[in-house]
């Protein structure tokens, strides 16, 4: 007697027993539609004896020899744990959306279909209520009990060793990152990656300076800290046009964006180290040292700056209140703000700590400032020892000095420019000799397309030729005029203006004024002022910059998701809910539907009453 469970491993629709041949009991029926799915999870594993083209080479031949047609073919090469696999959906929706009639989805293996057991009986059985079985070539079974039972210890193990295999490739990428190789995917801008030797039968990498994107990220930075030498420091969005406007272009020779430049700006890979995230012990991360771009002093600067104008950390409160250190007067003891209070039922107003106010003497020691004195006192100081033209002089120095280096790195940068050109125009110049010699018509497609690329660089070395030399334009070198006018606008901003207008121009300069009882520290940076000098303009803070964290527990758009009130059967609703607002009677004009224009009130059930 020949059981089911004895044909699982066969893969012909023939099985050879005794000199005699037995028929296939599980082989689709003749004629039958076949749709065939095929898939690898790496790029490795597709070199291996279960390739995509060796698997369809022996699903077509499944097809010939049992005198089915074949309707349809899809593919993935991404791993079989879930259904996040564009080839596999496709096919699913085809096949229940009546797109495609087929009888029989065919699968080298059953892990090609899943390696999930649970997801895998349900996209089988969904499949089946349409009449549309799933066939695998390697592992045979019915419908009965028994091949389903056969199926499912199939797929778990299957699922095992889908998972001791992720297991051991997690296992094996942590201690590769421990021992400071690199284990693939994306090269990080500025690196390239080289051969470290062998282990065992598999190569191993590391991370290497690529010099021409290397020079991209020093360049970023030093604009970052000190700017192109003829303004001060630039911001994220200065740097991006900056770059743009001189040719700079990404890998995939595309402009940069904001996001890019500060996603590198913030990336502690040039400064040496590069973290792997490892799915080991519940996600650790692993440093892996690589060689630095970047000095970590000026890398761990950079990213303070950025952090220090991350639009998070100022609530609108703190920009256009009517306080005027709100958001800059710090407590030192804690480093608590310094918050408004009111003493005398309000006659009087103070800056106290906000964690001794919140929790008392055992959050913090602070103690409590006449607000009216503080403001003037901080005010007196900042106009008669920073705004004066000697004091901004003086802090100009180290801007001056680097605009008398920036000079030679003009000239050396000119020349590379002019070195593109000339290469630019010979490449130019041998295409036109091909057409001459008569060694290729122009009207080929290939010579086309290299002619276009020969064009397009030619015109864009020109124009970073031109930029270049532009730099050494006058217009915005550092002169006194500039010094004086820098400070006859801070003046003007700060003296007699409303405290709205003063608090703005005080932002634009200082950080953080730590008030203590015996002393006051201002604390700003250098390059505030020398991006106000260079450009001859000051922009004062007076746009609330704040973005609140988005509430992950919370449905943008909850409906009923919202937790039960302590009255039966009814259910909160956010305000601005569509059956709010339908309640009320406020929806937007043309939305409004035609209700009473009585005064109504939204009642304990919900419902409308007059």
């Amino acid at each position: 007697m020949l059981y089911p469970i004895q044909h699982t491993f066969f893969a012909s629709s023939a099985i050879s027993t005794k000199g005699s041949t037995v028929q296939n009991q599980f082989a689709a029926p003749l004629g039958s539609r076949i749709v065939i799915y095929l898939r690898v999870s790496t790029g490795k594993q597709a070199e291996k004896d279960i390739s995509i083209p060796d698997q369809r080479k022996q699903l077509k031949a499944y097809c010939e020899n049992n005198a089915c047609v074949l309707v349809g073919e899809y593919r993935d090469a991404r791993s079989g744990r879930d259904d996040n696999r564009p080839g596999f959906r496709d096919m699913l929706y085809d096949i229940k959306s009546g797109k495609i009639g087929c009888d029989v989805v065919l699968v080298h293996s059953y892990s090609r279909f899943y390696r999930d057991v649970a997801h895998s009986e349900i996209a089988i059985r969904s499949l089946a209520k349409r009449g549309v079985r799933v066939i695998s070539l390697t592992q045979n079974t019915d419908d009965s009990s028994t091949g389903r039972m056969t199926r499912q210890l199939l797929g778990f193990f299957d699922e095992y060793t889908s998972d001791e295999t992720s297991k051991h490739v997690i296992r094996s990428l942590a201690y590769n990152a421990e021992d400071g190789f690199w284990n693939g995917g994306f090269t990080p801008y500025g690196y390239k990656v080289i051969s470290a030797g062998n282990r065992g039968k598999s190569d191993r990498s590391q991370l290497a300076i690529e010099d021409s994107e290397a020079t991209v990220i020093r360049l970023m930075f030093d604009l970052a800290l000190y700017g192109d030498g003829q303004t001060g420091p630039l911001g994220l969005k200065e740097i991006v046009k900056w770059l743009n406007e001189r040719g700079y272009r990404t890998r995939k020779g595309n402009k940069w964006g904001i996001s890019t430049i500060h996603r590198y700006l913030q990336k502690s890979t040039v400064a040496g180290e590069f973290v792997f995230n490892s799915s080991q012990d519940g996600g650790k991360e692993i440093t892996i040292p690589v060689p630095p771009i970047i000095e970590r002093s000026q890398f761990d600067l950079v990213r303070a700056n950025l952090e220090a104008r991350n639009p998070q950390k100022n609530p609108p409160r703190a920009v256009t209140g009517d306080v005027l250190l709100t958001g800059l007067a710090k407590c030192p003891n804690c480093g608590n703000a310094m918050t408004m209070g009111t003493g005398k039922g309000g006659r009087y107003h103070y800056y106290e700590c906000a964690a001794q106010r919140r929790q008392g003497k055992s959050a913090c020691r602070g103690h409590r400032v006449p607000m009216k004195a503080l403001d003037r006192l901080i005010l007196d100081r900042i106009l008669a020892d920073l705004f004066t033209i000697e004091k901004v002089s003086g802090l100009m120095e180290p801007m001056r000095s680097r605009q008398s280096q920036s000079k030679a790195d003009i000239s050396r940068r000119l020349a590379d420019r002019e070195t593109d050109v000339l290469e630019a125009k010979k490449s130019l110049g041998n295409l036109y000799d091909l057409v001459a010699t008569n060694l290729v018509h122009p009207s080929d497609s290939e010579f086309r397309q290299r002619f276009e690329q020969a064009q397009e660089k030619l015109a864009r070395v020109e124009k970073e030729r031109d930029q270049v030399a532009a730099e050494v334009a006058p217009k915005a070198r550092l002169t006194n005029e500039k010094v004086s006018r820098f400070v006859s606008l801070m003046k003007t901003g700060i003296s007699g203006a409303p405290v709205a207008v003063q608090k703005g121009y005080l932002q634009s300069v200082v950080d953080r004024i730590d008030v203590g009882e015996d002393c006051i520290q201002i604390r700003g940076r250098r390059a505030s002022i020398e991006r106000g000098v260079a450009s001859g303009e000051v922009t004062p803070s007076v746009v609330p910059t704040f973005v609140r964290k988005w509430r992950s527990d919370r449905d943008s758009n909850p409906g009923d998701g919202l937790p039960p009130t302590h009255f039966p059967g009814v259910r909160l609703r956010p305000l601005g809910h569509r059956s709010v607002l339908r309640s009320l009677a406020v929806l937007p004009i043309g939305m409004q539907e035609a209700k009473s224009s009585q005064t109504r009130f939204l009642g304990r059930e919900g419902t409308m009453r007059p």
